[in-house]
């Protein structure tokens, strides 16, 4: 899978998991324990900045190993605070919030294993990343 490709699905998973958390703004704060759907929502406004993002770099001809590192890097970065969360809060999430918290984590994560995957090929060759 090239590497276009790979940041063209994720922009499109993230802009979808945005959209989702937008829609259901009403249900999904309650499921989380919070009072209001406020935090969901500026989450999901960052999200969609994040897809777009990733859209705009997919776009591009050639993409840098730089920027395929940098978006695993942020990917990374959602995968570890998902956990973060998961565990700080576990008893104030419903059984369904722990669900689609662990369930977007793992998604994220293949993105983030098949961008720092085709961070390697970058040029058309295996390039060590150590």
């Amino acid at each position: 899978m090239t590497s276009n490709r790979i940041l063209t699905l994720n922009a499109f998973s993230t802009a979808g998991c945005a959209i989702a958390m937008l829609l259901g703004r009403g249900i999904l704060y309650s499921l989380f324990g919070l009072s209001s759907p406020l935090l969901l929502d500026g989450i999901a406004v960052g999200l969609l900045a994040y897809a777009a993002a990733l859209w705009v770099v997919s776009r591009q001809e050639d993409i840098s190993r730089r920027s395929l590192l940098l978006f695993t890097l942020a990917d990374d970065a959602w995968v570890i605070g998902s956990a973060i969360v998961l565990v700080m809060f576990w008893s104030e999430f419903t059984p369904v919030a722990r669900f689609l918290t662990i369930a977007v984590a793992l998604v994220v994560e293949v993105f983030a294993l098949l961008q720092f995957r085709a961070a390697g090929w970058v040029g058309g060759r295996l390039r060590r990343l150590a």
